[in-house]
Parts: C-alpha cells; structure tokens; sequence
C-alpha cells in the first residue's frame, strides 16, 4: 500500500539524492550513471548509481536504455513549476508578468483612478515577491552546495 502514494521530492530527498534529482528535472534528455557521477562530482559511480537507484525506487526517476529521467509527482510542489529551456521557473511568474504589464498600461491612460493603481500596484508587489521568493527557492536547491 505504501507504493501507491505519491512521493513529494522535497519531502523525501536531501543533500545528493536532491541534488541529482533537480540535475534529472533539468536535463532535456536521459542521463546515464557516469554523467550524473561527473556533473555532480561525486567519487565512484555505485554512489550515483545508488541515488539513482534510490530515485525509482520512489518512484522519482525512471530507467530506461538510454538513462535516466525524473518523474514529477502528480502532488508534488514541483507542479507548481514549469520548466524552460533548463531554467525551473514558478508559474506564479506569469501571473507576475501580466499584472505587471496591466499596471504599467493602466497608469499610461489618462483618467486613472488613484485608488485603483494603488491596489493594483499592491496585487503586482505581492505577486512578484512571491515569484521572486519561489525562484530564489529553487535556484537554492538546484544550484550545487559545497
């Protein structure tokens, strides 16, 4: 029974496992155990091996012929990420971009309403903060500690 719940990554890795999964979520292709080894910079390839390993049995990674690739839980708080040409973005920052875009287009009409730019302005702050905050906080867990 206990195979049939869903894995949050955050919940369930840290330290290199984590590492080596945010290195699978960001590759566009699969990774084999020697690559994983060098681009983390681990030792022996049985330590890659062994998170690797370690990830499928959590059902986070899946082995095929060619490698490895990362699997995100379905109720994961990595679906509230998008990722982008390798860059794990929030999808919150899209929402930030937009209110951004209609306040700046709403202060360049004339007539505006003083209290209406002002909450506006206030939605447009608190959204790219929390964009900021969810981007600082996964750049963190992605880029490699030493």
């Amino acid at each position: 029974m206990e195979k049939d719940v869903e894995k949050d990554p955050l919940v369930e890795l840290s330290g290199t496992a984590l590492k080596i999964y945010m290195l699978l979520l960001r590759s566009k292709r699969p990774l084999g155990v020697r690559e994983v080894q060098r681009l983390i910079g681990l030792k022996s390839p049985s330590t890659a091996r062994h998170h690797l390993e370690r990830l499928v049995e959590l059902n986070l990674a899946k082995k095929n012929m060619n490698g490895y690739t990362a699997i995100i839980p379905r109720r994961s708080i990595f679906t509230t990420y998008i990722i982008v040409k390798g860059y794990i973005l929030p999808r919150s920052l899209s929402i930030a971009v937009f209110s951004l875009t209609s306040f700046i287009l709403y202060i360049l009409l004339p007539g505006r309403d003083l209290v209406a730019s002002l909450i506006l302005l206030a939605i447009t702050c608190l959204l790219l903060y929390n964009a900021i905050t969810d981007t600082l906080y996964i750049r963190r867990l992605v880029s490699p500690r030493r």
